[in-house]
């Protein structure tokens, strides 16, 4: 049996995962599906201990829409890794769907699945999935809700301003007693929220340290208010990460991947990104580089230490799920770059 979600809080090191979003700008995505399986494989034999994926909708080079859909793919080619979302935009689906799709997937993974949430952000996908925005909250909260009933007893009824049950069962039941759920947002009501709601606060890729710290002070005290304490709740950490020999290098190789990513997908979203709108590539790379300082993990091994020794000792975090394949990047440098954080970096976490 793997371990259950108390015993995975009782242990002291750091787990490390890994987190999808399989984009193409080129739209490969059939042989970057297959190769992000493979890697999926081999990752679990690297000793990585989870694999979690995010949800978005119309973005030109193809980030999941789908993420339970594709975690049933990492399921069948991992063994023992837990897998779960990073997290499902909730409003955008009904409790019902998602709390039958999360049964299932504990099903395929052997008990090993968690359920990340969060209320979303982008208009687009609301207005095509004809969900009226001012009502994420509402949908969220109801959602979290409904599904944790649904997902922990039988002959469930619920009666909510938006959604209802009368004596509903799912079917099939999960293997965990209880399906871990995570809570995302940055905003001091989410984070109140996930305070109050969720058995963890994932912790995004964008906000800097000083960012966190504020963050992280506004979860302990929510967390006091509702009853309940730091240590019994799960801490993951989302960076954007690549590591290679050194510094620069590092550099080299994932600097236009991450330019792409957080200029021509993000820039058009100002509470998300930066233009970086400069004149030549290496210019951006280098305001890129700048806004990376205190929030990405790219470098050498010993850079990545120390980064993550920092954000531990000062957040005390369980996880850290580390996205190292960008748009446009070859898989076989983030390939590279998850043998090298596997064989220099996380056997320094070991006890």
């Amino acid at each position: 049996m793997p371990p259950s979600f108390v015993q995975l809080l009782l242990m002291a090191q750091l787990d490390f995962g890994i987190h999808y979003s399989c984009q193409s700008p080129d739209g490969d995505w059939d042989e970057l599906y297959r190769a992000t399986l493979e890697q999926a494989s081999l990752a679990e034999e690297l000793g990585y201990q989870s694999l979690f994926v995010a949800e978005h909708h119309f973005l030109p080079d193809g980030w999941i829409p789908a993420p339970t859909v594709f975690l049933g793919g990492l399921a069948a080619v991992t063994d023992s890794m837990r897998i779960g979302t990073d997290v499902i935009v909730l409003p955008l689906h009904h409790p019902l769907e998602i709390a039958e799709h999360a049964a299932v997937l504990d099903n395929l993974s052997g008990g090993n699945f968690h359920l990340g949430v969060s209320i979303g952000w982008r208009d687009e996908e609301f207005e095509a999935f004809g969900v009226d925005k001012r009502e994420r909250v509402k949908r969220t909260v109801e959602g979290i809700e409904l599904i944790r009933a649904l997902l922990t007893e039988e002959n469930v009824s619920y009666s909510g301003d938006l959604f209802a049950v009368d004596e509903l069962t799912v079917m099939p039941r999960p293997v965990q007693s209880s399906i871990p759920i995570w809570y995302g947002g940055q905003s001091p009501p989410a984070i109140r929220r996930a305070a109050r709601m969720a058995d963890g606060w994932v912790i995004s890729p964008i906000e800097t340290y000083d960012e966190l710290q504020e963050e992280v002070r506004i979860y302990r005290e929510a967390l006091d208010e509702y009853g309940r304490s730091y240590d019994e709740v799960w801490k993951p950490l989302r960076r954007e990460a690549y590591v290679a020999a050194d510094d620069q290098t590092a550099w080299e190789e994932v600097g236009e991947a991450l330019l792409y990513e957080y200029r021509d997908v993000y820039g058009d979203y100002d509470d998300a990104g930066h233009s970086f709108d400069v004149d030549d590539t290496d210019s951006a790379i280098g305001a890129l580089q700048q806004h990376a300082e205190d929030r990405f993990i790219v470098g050498s091994p010993e850079t990545a230490i120390r980064e993550l020794e920092r954000y531990q000792d000062a957040f005390d975090i369980d996880e850290v799920l580390l996205r190292m394949h960008f748009p446009g990047l070859e898989i076989e440098h983030a390939t590279k770059s998850m043998r090298l954080i596997a064989e220099e970096v996380m056997p320094h976490f070991e006890e």
